[in-house]
């Protein structure tokens, strides 16, 4: 099996749109967010790697049953995780559309982070930011290399998305967290996330990529 992309969004300071702005290590101690409250009980979520009882490959029936496991708790969100020193994410769940940057290749996801939305229209509106959570927690796992649980979502537009229902497809790093302006002309957090979970794993022929 493998998945890939998918988003949630921020803010950030004004700065030439088209140039690539790398975080420094000491943005790390700044404040942060407390991650939002999550649904699962029944199993821990807060863990770097694998659920216990559940491997890659495996399918969840719909988002409550996903939830419960532990695999992927938030109820909406596409990311969880840890937004203080030392964290970083936990799990990433990839969903059809949500935002037009990502691109999903297979072994590697280009995934765009979280915030800029209008909340009604649910188009791009303003900047994105790694200063926040959950973006936060993205950037620390590029930085610390720790694992993250990447589960995709029904998407019948995508070779290796289920078409419904959702797949835990293994573990990734972010390999790289970059700041540049997305399709839409905004400056968003993109993140590349790269398969370490060989189990069953289907090598993508990635496209070119511009």
């Amino acid at each position: 099996m493998t998945r890939v992309q998918s988003g949630t969004r921020g803010r950030i300071a004004a700065t030439p749109s088209h140039l690539l702005i790398f975080l420094s290590d000491a943005n790390l101690q700044t404040p942060v967010i407390a991650p939002p409250p999550t649904m699962s009980k029944k199993h821990p979520s807060r863990v770097f790697g694998h659920i216990p009882g559940y491997n890659s490959g495996h399918h969840f029936e719909d988002r409550r049953e996903l939830n419960a496991s532990g695999v992927h708790v938030q109820v909406r969100s596409g990311i969880h995780g840890d937004s203080s020193p030392g964290g970083g994410a936990f799990s990433v769940c990839l969903a059809r559309d949500e935002y037009e940057d990502d691109v999903d290749y297979g072994n590697k996801i280009i995934y765009v982070g979280s915030g800029g939305k209008d909340k009604d229209t649910k188009k791009q509106i303003a900047d994105q930011s790694f200063d926040k959570y959950p973006n936060r927690a993205l950037y620390i796992s590029y930085m610390t290399k720790k694992p993250v649980r990447v589960i995709r979502g029904p998407d019948q537009t995508n070779q290796w998305a289920p078409s419904s229902g959702y797949d835990y497809d293994g573990l990734y790093i972010v390999h790289s967290a970059t700041m540049k302006r997305g399709k839409a002309g905004f400056n968003m957090c993109f993140v590349e996330l790269r398969r370490i979970d060989n189990d069953d794993a289907q090598v993508a022929s990635s496209p070119q990529e511009n």
